[in-house]
């Protein structure tokens, strides 16, 4: 008998639940939707003299804001997007598109993903030999960009054009 009072108590607990979870995405939907009313206190509402609109002056209101709410928001994402594309270019692992047979002022290093780049320092190079070795190139802060050539070499780089 005992079994039965708790499974249905669980029953009822758990239609109850479903219920509520269900009713979420409205309530996520009208707080997204609230108008400017709902977003201020009373007190703010009134200060900002907004009591006295009508309310199809405050219908216009309202749809002014979430105007420029959705404005913001692909204003923002555009921002991220941009952000993360920047920080994705600042570093580039590829290979070598070749043999690599070191490198002196002014040899062009061509890389598998189309990128080309060149020493930074006219008097330096580089010697050792490898089929399409490994290669990360990436920011180095202010002194501009480093390429490490798989177990090579590393060393400053220019982006060739």
């Amino acid at each position: 008998m005992k079994t039965k009072g708790i499974s249905a108590t669980f029953l009822g607990l758990a239609i109850a639940l479903g219920f509520s979870l269900g009713c979420l995405p409205a309530t996520l939907a009208q707080n997204e939707a609230a108008g400017i009313e709902q977003e201020m206190s009373p007190s703010e509402f009134k200060a900002a003299g907004l009591e006295k609109l009508t309310p199809a002056e405050l219908a216009k209101l309202n749809s002014w804001i979430q105007g420029y709410r959705e404005k913001a928001v692909k204003v923002a994402e555009k921002k991220a997007s941009q952000r993360a594309e920047r920080e994705k270019m600042n570093l580039n692992v590829s290979r070598v598109d070749g043999i690599w047979n070191g490198i002196a002022p002014g040899v062009v290093i061509q890389l598998e993903d189309g990128s080309r780049w060149k020493l930074a320092n006219k008097d330096e190079h580089y010697g050792g030999q490898a089929d399409h070795p490994a290669v990360a190139v990436w920011k180095a802060g202010i002194f501009g960009w480093k390429m490490r050539v798989s177990s090579i070499a590393e060393f400053y780089v220019l982006q060739a054009k």
